[in-house]
This record gives structure tokens, sequence and C-alpha cells, in this order.
């Protein structure tokens, strides 16, 4: 049988630890390669909980704590945020997401990774607009510094946007790049960066989007699988 190649990350958000096993065991029901457990909107004091739910399924998910600063809903401060991070990491999932400001500020952080040979995706969110090329690549080459998974996501004023982001891809060798940009004029960009970046995988909702421009878990396979499907046919 013809595998899909084109790899789909479920972003899964809850307000109750106890919602988060049928969350994750319907995600994968309808075809998640990947489980993203966004840990900003759980409840902190169920932290512990929330960490031995999400332990089973570690080996193919995306530990995040995602900060207000970067449009999560992560409101501690700074220390508690590295804190809680340590905590998560610990676990040792499939990818701990950092992102870049937290990172390059933070040589305790930095160490604790290294140290500990933790895995983690780089990331960076800009929810005002997409940046021009020059400065999209001087971004890029600063945070695959610190990982080989980056995660690069712009907001998309126009189609041309998208354009700009994907222009990553033309030069990235070694690097495991996700980069698309957010909104209604980026959703081509969620789809094209597993097909003309060779992104690792993209990021879809389960019915209610996380992000501007998310797209639903069932939309997004219809149309990868279709896509494989075609190219298997040639």
């Amino acid at each position: 049988m013809f595998e899909n190649k084109f790899k789909v990350c479920v972003s899964l958000a809850t307000d109750s630890v106890d919602k988060l096993p049928t969350l994750i065991t319907r995600a994968l029901y309808r075809g998640a390669d990947y489980l993203e457990i966004r840990f900003d909107h759980i409840i902190y004091n169920d932290i512990d909980s929330a960490l031995e739910i999400s332990s089973k399924i570690k080996k193919r998910a995306i530990f995040t704590l995602r900060s207000k600063d970067e449009s999560g809903f992560f409101d501690g401060d700074r220390r508690e945020q590295i804190s809680l991070l340590k905590k998560i990491g610990r676990t040792k999932p499939m990818l701990l997401d950092i992102e870049i400001s937290i990172l390059k500020n933070n040589n305790d952080l930095r160490k604790f990774v290294k140290d500990n040979k933790i895995p983690i995706l780089v990331s960076s969110h800009d929810f005002r607009n997409t940046p021009n090329i020059s400065l999209l690549l001087k971004k890029f080459q600063d945070m695959r510094k610190y990982s080989n998974y980056v995660k690069l996501v712009t907001t998309a004023r126009n189609s041309n946007d998208n354009f700009k982001v994907l222009s990553l891809y033309d030069n990235n060798i070694k690097t495991k790049l996700i980069a698309f940009a957010m909104g209604e004029h980026g959703i081509s960009s969620r789809l094209l960066c597993t097909l003309y970046g060779n992104a690792p995988f993209t990021y879809a909702s389960l019915n209610t989007p996380l992000a501007p421009g998310q797209l639903d878990i069932g939309v997004m396979k219809k149309i990868y699988d279709k896509i494989s499907k075609n190219l298997k046919n040639k």
C-alpha cells in the first residue's frame, strides 16, 4: 500500500485535564500522525496529571507551553514558564517547543536542554505580518543555531506572503523546517510546506482552529490523500 508521506500534527487544547484523553483518542482516530499538546491551555495546577496522560503518546507528540507574547495562554512570568518547560521537558517528548525569544535569553535553559539531550523545536510566531525575504532568512539562520527542528510562522496579508515564507525552503538542506503563514491568505502555505518544502509535518485542528487559518484534520488529510494517490498513479 502506498504510504502518504505528508504528515499532519493535530494541536490539542482544553481547559480541563479530564477531557485530554478523549481529545487524544479522537485525534488519533481521525488520522493524526503527531499530536501537539498545548499545556498553556491546561490548568497549571493539573500539570502533573496532564503530563501523566500525555506521556503515553510522547514519542509522537510536541509538548508546548506558548506564552502570551506569542498569542498563547500562559500568563505566568518568565521564571515560572522556564520552570514548567523544564518539568515538561524531563518527560522527553518527541519535541519540546521552545520560543526563540526565551531560548536566546536564557543560558540556564539552553544548558538544561543540552545536558538532558532534550529534542527541541525552536519556534517563532509573527501575528502581524510577513517580513521581507532577507529578514525571514536572517531569522531562520538565527533559529537553526539552537536546533535542527525549526518552526517559523508569520501572518499572510496577501497571497504573495505565502511565497516569501516558502522561499526559506529553497536553500534549506539539513534543517527540519516547518514554515508557513497564518490567516486566510496563508492557508495554501500550510499545505504546501510539506509538498514544496518537504516539511516533516504541518499543523491541523480538531474541529476548532487554535490559530488563524488552521484547517481541520479531516480536510487536510483528504487533500493529502488525494495528492498522494495522484503521485502514485503517475
